[in-house]
């Protein structure tokens, strides 16, 4: 059956509009018209209720309680062909009323989530999971419909230069340069539409939705509640920062994006312009070291953002993926502003004096509701670079309902950046995902970020009182979830355990030249240790070429402690491009320690070369750096990427991303 048969006569019509004007296309050709030049041209006239949705169900399921379906809607008509959407849709069946209707986007390199929208549905609300980036979704057999774009292509396979580009080329709507040829803008119409979708559902109260992305669909998230008033609540993952201000792309080291040359992207399709626009409330997740979702980036352009109810939840130390007290804290902020159930805290206070008697920044913290605060985490930073920053926890005290911290810095010519993470309890029954099911006690509240320009912490008399530190951790806390320095991946598999840090990047705890690496293992079931180190991450520094190591050393099976050294020439490169023979320790970006060390071969299949299960019994202590000695200067400034840079390691960092959410949703709890 034809794609337009499918749109015009749909096996299922849910919902469909009296107004339709039959094949006109959704957006009317230019016919010689200047295309739209900013954000309220683009979307002027625009009403994505006008046209049929031309609904067809696919597959339906019911379980425990909820009704799933598989189903295309139209997107519109484009160049005089249909543009269909393949969806999820599930929802809560026997409710007592309408429930409220959540948008949910993926991000890239995926496909629409019938996991997602059903654990929405066991929170009581009516999800659709939209498939904008066209890959077949799990339950998708051979010959059933899904997302078809049509006369255009808005996907990552087929047409993935137009997320930047406004070109016309013959998948795009206009022939000459116009906003409505970026990819960005179809998706959003495309999501636009899912918001009518959920409007003429029987069981959807049209006035409560929201709307939710990780990574791509992040940024989709903002751009969809900036463009769209129907938006009541939205959370947004790992995107949605914009570019970078002026002020970040001219600060020495940082880890700026190359900006869109094109003016006219930035004042019709940059999520600037639709972060300029939202009113709803809005909490943004994201980890620390983001890719994707710059953290100095956000700080700096969401101050642009017109609404009073804007929140953040951080994970220390992540890259592209968060915490669980940072992921439930969405549903949790969902049930307040869409159910009217609970509280959700107003972004915390923060203050930082830098001119104080003793020289050292102190950092102020007060906290909504500070009686149900659990616990206050400081972070701050000397490092201009977002992507490879290491940040500091600083030790707290409390005093009536402000916590405060002092921020000690090694050099008062590099800048500094303070934040914070406050812990309340979750009180909610919050049903997760297959890959995290359970709930944590506490959720994540976190502060705006401050930051201060170096010649800022010299005009106020700031002080370099502290000092370089040989080591790097005393103790490993394994009854803790996290160990506080560093993230861990697949912490219950003792196959595949992975716990990294930017800790020896920072200036106090970077390695001395001609220093080895030592640390303390007890381990009754002996073994192999194995530790890996990224040099130069992100082409951070000039002049110093990438690359991946990793070291293994025997564990005797013993339960007494055992020193384990490893030299620089212990380090093997990983691949062809690492360079062999390095002989310092300073432009080290991270350090982790692993289970197995697995590389990549040239063919894409992979490879264990070494290490062995880290179970239970293994303890570690004292990781600490032994001889040589410091350089005169920590000074590293960094420097920009290219346009050519950046978009390779991007893409090789977004397959990394996809591959570890792969094995996220496969893993299963080794609890040996």
């Amino acid at each position: 059956m034809s794609r337009l048969h499918f749109c015009l006569s749909s096996l299922l019509v849910l919902a469909f509009s009296l107004d339709a004007k039959g094949d006109e296309d959704s957006f009317p050709p230019l016919k010689g018209k200047e295309p739209p030049q900013n954000f309220e041209e683009l979307w002027a006239g625009y009403d994505p209720s006008r046209e049929p949705l031309e609904v067809q169900v696919v597959h339906e399921w019911k379980n425990e309680g909820i009704t799933t379906r598989m189903l295309t809607y139209s997107v519109g008509t484009f160049k005089g062909t249909c543009s269909q959407m393949g969806a999820y849709y599930s929802f809560p069946d026997g409710a007592s009323g309408k429930v409220p209707g959540i948008l949910q986007m993926h991000g890239g390199g995926q496909r629409a989530s019938r996991e997602m929208a059903e654990a929405a549905a066991g929170n009581g609300y009516a999800c659709i999971s939209i498939n904008w980036g066209g890959k077949a979704m799990a339950d998708q057999k051979a010959h059933d419909p899904g997302t078809d774009w049509g006369a255009l292509d808005a996907t990552q396979t087929g047409h993935n230069s137009h997320y930047s580009s406004l070109q016309p080329d013959a998948k795009t709507l206009d022939s000459v340069v116009s906003p409505r040829n970026n990819n960005w803008f179809l998706i959003v119409v495309s999501a636009r539409r899912a918001l009518t979708f959920l409007q003429q559902q029987p069981e959807v109260d049209r006035d409560r939705l929201g709307v939710r992305g990780h990574s791509m669909g992040g940024k989709l998230t903002v751009m969809v509640a900036g463009a769209d008033s129907r938006v009541k609540a939205a959370f947004p993952s790992c995107g949605g920062t914009a570019p970078a201000p002026e002020k970040i792309r001219n600060c020495p080291g940082s880890s700026t994006r190359p900006i869109n040359k094109e003016l006219l992207y930035h004042t019709t399709i940059s999520d600037l312009v639709a972060i300029k626009r939202i009113t709803c409330p809005i909490l943004y997740a994201g980890p620390h070291n983001d890719f994707n979702g710059n953290l100095d980036n956000l700080y700096e352009n969401w101050k642009e953002m017109p609404g009073k109810d804007i929140h953040f939840t951080i994970s220390p130390h992540l890259n592209h993926r968060h915490l669980k007290e940072s992921l439930f804290a969405g549903p949790h902020f969902f049930d307040v502003h869409l159910k009217g159930q609970g509280h959700f805290p107003a972004t915390p206070d923060l203050e930082v004096r830098i001119k104080t008697e003793n020289g050292i920044p102190l950092a102020l913290l007060k906290p909504d509701r500070p009686d149900e605060v659990v616990k206050v985490d400081f972070y701050y930073s000397v490092d201009p670079h977002a992507l490879t920053r290491f940040w500091r926890t600083a030790p707290s005290t409390k005093s009536g309902d402000i916590w405060t911290a002092e921020c000690a810095v090694t050099s008062v010519d590099m800048p500094l950046f303070v934040m914070a993470n406050v812990h309340y309890p979750l009180e909610s029954k919050i049903i997760g995902t297959p890959w995290a099911r359970e709930a944590p006690g506490n959720f994540i509240v976190s502060s705006w970020g401050l930051t201060f320009e170096a010649i800022e912490l010299q005009t106020a008399g700031l002080k370099a009182t502290d000092t370089v530190d040989r080591v790097i951790e005393a103790e490993f806390d394994d009854r803790n979830e996290t160990w506080q320095d560093w993230y861990q991946l697949e912490r219950y598999n003792h196959h595949h355990r992975t716990a990294i840090t930017r800790k020896i990047k920072d200036p106090k705890f970077r390695g001395p030249d001609g220093a080895h690496l030592a640390i303390e293992v007890r381990d009754p079931e002996g073994g192999e240790l194995a530790v890996t180190f990224t040099l130069n991450g992100w082409n951070t520094y000039s002049g110093v070429k990438k690359g991946e190591y990793y070291a293994t050393k025997p564990i005797a099976k013993s339960g007494d402690w055992q020193t384990i050294a490893f030299l620089l020439r212990d380090l093997v490169p990983m691949d062809q491009k690492t360079p062999k023979g390095i002989n310092s320790w300073r432009y080290m970006t991270e350090l982790g320690i692993k289970a197995h060390v697995r590389v990549r071969q040239p063919d894409g299949s992979s490879k264990t070369v070494g290490g062995s299960p880290w179970n239970k019994t293994r303890q570690l202590r004292n990781l600490r750096w032994v001889g040589g000695e410091y350089p005169s200067s920590f000074l590293l400034p960094g420097r920009a990427l290219s346009d050519e840079e950046f978009q390779k390691i991007f893409h090789d960092e977004i397959d990394k991303s996809v591959e570890q959410e792969k094995r996220d949703t496969e893993e299963t709890e080794d609890t040996k």
